[in-house]
């Protein structure tokens, strides 16, 4: 036993030995391979080389996606992109004795550097791309195609969609921006809510007609500020086509449409540019015609102190005739660091038959009467811009702008009332408006690496006389106003964007004895915040205020019809409003997803009134207590076979509450829109669809028209040729508004059987010449469009 025991106890001892061993040497294999890692490890870090830099152009700005490739004798080893802020970062090998870092952008002339001897974790700072000096060759941005910034975003169009793209508004249309409505039967660019979208070129404000002289391949990228900053005033969204233009001396192009079912509808568009060493010359010309008949009928009731009355009207077919002119001649001199524009501008509107035109007859009880109502008027615009900006050195820019203009209108109102054995009920409205106005404008930008500095003043003054004529004759003068000094700050903490603004504005009327004086704080906070690559967070609020118009503080009466006047109110006062908007953004290869929410509220907004003054009912305006309105929509697209095919689908959703003096309203809207576009080589698809959108203000509910259409074409470089059939599946093209009035409700329905399954066709073409030079850039532009004349339609 006691042998035993001893054997058991080497045993023990012996296998204790060898555990204590096989532990040791585990824990020396395991440092050495510890060491072993380190040592790889340094070795690896020092075998990588970190290469930095930021691409800009020759304004100082960003360069946002430019490819930046690295090169050697066997081929490509690396690609990335540039970033929203122009930054770049590639991990290379150390041996460098034949790499090579290249920068291509679309637009720019290509940059390259040998890597040789290059330091370890070096940055390269900021890296200038000159502007292109040759004619521009199909270049195909690699990277991401749409960066959020925080007040915009930057979309680089792909070749593709270049390609299949006739002009600008064409290649918008292509892009499919959320929340962006493109009209191709009123040629109008919107958002969901019926806003005008306010239209840039290289940051000038434009028309619409010079937009679609733009051609697609002279578009470095669009900026779609989606949250405009102080500077653009209280525009719903901007769009900015960002152009180098690359022309061999000059450019002839054309675009023209035409219908094919109907004689009365085209639009016809020609333009031309042409350079001399520093100098460039530009010429366009846009031509919109229309020559339809419309039938309206009205629905109305007066509730006077002694009984109702109701009528209801039924209308003919009334024809609408216009013919819009527009041309504009820019002269631009461009130097090394600056640069000076002078642009003439001249509208004409020439509209023998208004929109408002109707025959008709009546019906009141058991009375027939009979209505013609005709109006004929003429505006013409001329306008004068002078323009200069400059470089001042270390990241700063000035930019100044001067517009005057004329504005100068007639209109010609003829109505009358008939019946069997009653005499006559004539009413005659002869109207001539004289406007004149000045606009002066400057900004000054300081940008630092993070951050920027924005300081800018802008007034306008305004001057204007109409004259009054027919069965009320009157005679006003208007002296206005408008003062907007305001600051900005933009920077970056982390993933966090964020804008900071205070503005001030100063609103000035002035008639006869009457004065409108009022200022309005402005301030503004902006927020962007990314927590990936591929979702971003936005939102904005600010307070901001508007003036009455000049027809508005009129102290004019003009009679609408045997029951009604309209008439001016000086009284008047200017209105501040509050604005808060919340955006999210989703998008991944196959698929984006955006949501889009606004709430604001007019205090005291100047809204229509209707009262009664012993003998007619008299429609006016007037400050009342609030006005809410909510918009949201969802914004749906889908590329599940990239840029061939495109589906956007966008549910929309509005919600108003007018609040006035001696009433309350509301309503809501759900609508939706969407789009379909299919390119495949030179074929172009695409196919449209717009439900109504409804929009609440003071007792007025507006209800637009639907509106779809499908085209299909053909392009090449030089020429196109598209067929579009406009609302194809529609019996008629109509809208409607109603009033809510408790004294004088009413409805009114217009429609069309004429714009309705119109086939047109349309034809495009551009053609290069000469020598090449690239066009300067001009940033700020304002113009003047109300004429201040009251009607009485």
């Amino acid at each position: 036993m006691t042998n035993q025991r001893l054997n058991k106890q080497k045993l023990s001892n012996t296998t204790s030995t060898l555990l204590y061993i096989r532990r040791t040497t585990l824990l020396c294999i395991g440092k050495i391979a510890f060491i072993f890692c380190m040592l790889c490890l340094c070795l690896s870090l020092q075998a990588k080389n970190i290469i930095t830099g930021t691409v800009i152009d020759e304004t100082a700005n960003p360069i946002i996606g430019a490819t930046v490739k690295l090169t050697s004798g066997t081929g490509l080893k690396l690609q990335t992109a540039t970033d929203q802020d122009g930054k770049f970062l590639l991990t290379i090998e150390e041996d460098t004795t034949t790499s090579y870092l290249s920068i291509s952008c679309l637009g720019y002339n290509d940059y390259q550097i040998h890597l040789e001897g290059i330091q370890k974790g070096t940055d390269l700072g900021k890296i200038q791309l000159t502007p292109s000096t040759k004619e521009m060759k199909e270049v195909e941005v690699i990277g991401k195609r749409e960066i959020d910034k925080i007040d915009r975003k930057i979309i680089l169009p792909s070749k593709l969609q270049l390609k299949a793209s006739t002009n600008a508004l064409a290649l918008l249309q292509n892009m499919q921006l959320t929340g962006i409505r493109i009209n191709t039967i009123n040629n109008t660019v919107t958002t969901l809510s019926g806003k005008a979208v306010q239209l840039r070129i290289n940051g000038v404000e434009c028309k619409i007609d010079e937009v679609k002289a733009i051609r697609p391949q002279d578009i470095i990228k669009v900026e779609y500020h989606d949250m405009p900053g102080s500077r653009y005033a209280d525009a719903p969204a901007v769009i900015d086509f960002i152009v180098q233009y690359k022309n061999d001396g000059g450019n002839l192009s054309g675009d023209f449409i035409n219908s094919i079912t109907i004689s009365g509808f085209g639009n016809y568009q020609l333009s031309a540019n042409y350079h001399k060493g520093k100098s460039e010359l530009k010429a366009n010309g846009y031509w919109t015609r229309r020559d339809l008949t419309w039938t309206r009928e009205n629905y109305e009731e007066y509730h006077y102190p002694t009984g109702t009355i109701k009528n209801k009207e039924i209308g003919e077919p009334t024809k609408v005739r216009f013919d819009n002119i527009k041309v504009s001649l820019w002269y631009n001199y461009t130097s090394k660091k600056s640069s000076f524009s002078a642009i003439f501008r001249d509208s004409y509107d020439h509209s023998p038959n208004s929109g408002s035109d109707r025959i008709s007859t009546l019906y009141r009880n058991t009375d027939i009467y009979h209505i013609t109502d005709q109006t004929h008027n003429n505006v013409n615009s001329p306008s004068l811009d002078l323009y200069f900006q400059s470089d001042l050195g270390h990241n700063q820019h000035l930019y100044l702008d001067v517009i005057g203009t004329y504005i100068g209108s007639k209109s010609n109102r003829n109505y009358t009332l008939t019946a069997i054995g009653q005499p006559d009920q004539t009413i005659i409205s002869l109207t001539e408006g004289n406007k004149y106005s000045l606009i002066g404008e400057g900004i000054y930008e300081k940008t630092f690496s993070k951050s920027a500095l924005t300081f800018g003043l802008k007034h306008t003054q305004s001057y204007t006389r109409n004259i009054y004529d027919g069965n009320i004759g009157s005679t006003v003068k208007m002296n206005t106003a408008q003062t907007y000094a305001y600051s900005e700050w933009s920077s970056k903490l982390g993933k966090l964007s964020y804008t900071l603004g205070i503005g001030a504005m100063r609103i000035f009327n002035q008639q006869g004895d009457n004065h409108l004086s009022k200022l309005i704080l402005r301030p503004k906070i902006a927020l962007a915040y990314q927590p990936t690559n591929n979702i971003t967070i936005k939102y904005q609020g600010y307070v901001s205020g508007y003036a009455p118009s000049l027809s508005e503080i009129s102290d004019v009466m003009q009679d609408i019809d045997t029951y009604q006047i309209r008439k001016g109110n000086p009284d008047l006062k200017a209105v501040t409003f509050v604005s808060n908007n919340l955006m999210i953004n989703w998008g991944t290869r196959w698929f984006d997803v955006s949501w889009n929410g606004t709430y604001s509220c007019d205090y005291h907004p100047m809204m229509e009134e209707t009262s009664w003054n012993g003998s007619k009912f008299v429609r006016t305006t007037a400050n009342q207590k609030r006005f809410h309105r909510f918009n949201t929509q969802l914004g749906l697209r889908l590329h599940p076979f990239g840029e061939w095919f495109s589906l956007q689908i966008t549910p929309f959703f509005n919600r108003y509450i007018s609040n006035g003096n001696t009433y309350t309203h509301t309503h809501s809207n759900w609508g939706v829109t969407g789009d379909v576009i299919a390119m495949y080589k030179s074929w172009i698809f695409s196919a449209e669809m717009n439900t109504s959108y409804h929009y609440l203000w003071g007792e007025t509910l507006e209800r637009g028209e639907s509106s779809h259409a499908i085209t299909i074409g053909y392009k090449r470089d030089r020429w196109a040729l598209l067929l579009t059939m406009m609302l194809p599946f529609t019996k008629q093209y109509e809208s409607c508004d109603e009033n809510f009035s408790h004294l004088a409700p009413y409805q009114a329905n217009a429609y069309s059987k004429d714009f309705r399954r119109v086939l047109a066709l349309k034809f495009s073409f551009n053609l290069d010449y000469g020598k090449q030079k690239s066009s300067a850039t001009k940033r700020i532009t304002n113009s003047d469009k109300e004429s201040g004349v009251m009607h009485g339609r």
